[in-house]
Formats: structure tokens, C-alpha cells, sequence
């Protein structure tokens, strides 16, 4: 009995954890920090995933095995973020150039009939 009261505290914790990291996210985008926005919105996203991946996941205890495929997951999503970020700072923003619409010659023929 205490065991389950034990655990169903942490739940409850990681209950309120998670309300409270959704209304900062909430009340911070609608602050304007600029890219301070992109930086907390990251920072909150992955407390609130550590809080899913740790305590409903319940990878505190798992085997090491699959807390390494999870890192290793974990990883490789932070590194396509990062790579996709990259590109996208380092991209030169030219418009492409209009063209004016024109209208098509005409070819000479006639009908087939």
C-alpha cells in the first residue's frame, strides 16, 4: 500500500510538472524574446519529454540495453534538429526572379481536319 501511494505521488508530481511546463510554454509565446521564444520553447519540449521518457516510460528502470536505444534515439533526433538548423542559418534568402507571363507564338498550322 505504501508503494503504490509512493508511486502514485510521483505520478501526481509529474502530472503538475507537466501542466506547469505547458503553461510556460503557453505564457512564453506570447512574450516577445525574439529567438529567446525558439530557445525556451526547445529547453521546456525536452523537460517535458525527459518527464515522459523517465517516469511513464518508466526507463529509471529499465535494462541498460534500452536505456541506450533510447539516448541513442534521443541523440539522433537532437542531431537532425541540430543539422536542420544549421541549413537553415547558412541558407542565403534570395527570391527567385519573375518571369512575366507571355503569351505563346503561334505555331502556323491549322486544324488536322
Amino acid at each position: 500500500m505504501k508503494n503504490l501511494r509512493r508511486h502514485s505521488l510521483k505520478l501526481a508530481a509529474a502530472w503538475v510538472a507537466l501542466l506547469a511546463l505547458m503553461l510556460t510554454s503557453l505564457g512564453s509565446a506570447y512574450l516577445p524574446l525574439g529567438r529567446g521564444n525558439l530557445v525556451a520553447g526547445l529547453a521546456i519540449a525536452t523537460t517535458k519529454s525527459l518527464i515522459v521518457l523517465w517516469l511513464f516510460m518508466d526507463l529509471r528502470r529499465a535494462p541498460p540495453t534500452l536505456r541506450l536505444t533510447a539516448a541513442l534515439g534521443f541523440a539522433a533526433l537532437a542531431l537532425l534538429f541540430t543539422l536542420s538548423g544549421v541549413d537553415f542559418a547558412t541558407r542565403d534568402m534570395h527570391p527567385a526572379a519573375m518571369q512575366q507571363p507571355q503569351q505563346l507564338a503561334p505555331t502556323g498550322k491549322k486544324g488536322s481536319s
